[in-house]
């Protein structure tokens, strides 16, 4: 078998089940013990499924991006990000809650008691698991087979960083069956930018918690 279809089939079936678990344990939510734990054992099969990987084919770290080289430069990228795109964020997602979910919400941010603590959740047991995930495993081992032919505001691109954007947007759409969920396309697109153009997925971590965060302050 080829490398590249080797590569595809990998990604594919262990995108299947690792969502696929996700799926079957949402569909038993109701379940007291199962929507207590969700959070916990979706972590896991996003953290610990394609580390356990990595630990078995003597992959560096490094080369899925988990490290912490350079991370100056993944602080200054998820600064400049935030910067430029949070604000119109705001507006957009105000413009969505009024006009498709017809929500009237206060104009201003909510900085409700223990948002500190949610955004630090975010951080480690859903920003993190899901970036080491996507941009770390599947962009990574995607990278191995798809050249990056262009360069995107410093950040070498190719077709890798929008079949993971897919899959990211795919993945929400089949555990939480709501077309909304695949807004989290554009987001996805920028996770990838940034773990390109900084080497390492610190950058696109922090950025997704700071856009999770965002959505707890507008809610």
């Amino acid at each position: 078998m080829r490398t590249s279809t080797r590569i595809l089939l990998e990604v594919g079936l262990v995108f299947i089940a690792v969502i696929g678990v996700c799926r079957l344990l949402y569909e038993f939510r109701s379940i007291p013990f199962i929507s207590q734990t969700l959070p916990l054992w979706a972590a896991v099969l996003f953290l610990y499924l394609p580390l356990i990987f990595l630990y078995l084919t003597k992959t560096k770290p490094e080369l899925w991006g988990i490290t912490l080289n350079n991370w100056s430069l993944g602080l200054k990228a998820t600064v400049i990000i935030s910067i430029l795109t949070l604000p119109s964020f705001v507006v957009v997602y105000r413009f969505y809650q009024q006009w498709w979910l017809h929500i009237s919400s206060p104009a201003g941010l909510s900085f409700t008691t223990g948002w500190a603590m949610l955004l630090l959740y975010h951080l480690l047991c859903v920003a993190f698991p899901e970036e080491v995930f996507y941009r770390g495993y599947m962009q990574s081992r995607l990278n191995q087979i798809f050249p990056k032919r262009f360069r995107f505001f410093g950040a070498p691109l190719g077709i890798s960083v929008l079949l993971t954007t897919i899959l990211f947007a795919l993945g929400h759409f089949i555990v939480q069956e709501t077309w909304n969920s695949l807004a989290t396309f554009v987001p996805g697109l920028v996770f990838g930018w940034l773990r390109e153009r900084t080497g390492s997925i610190l950058a696109s971590t922090l950025y997704h918690a700071l856009c999770n965060g965002t959505i707890l302050l507008l809610n």
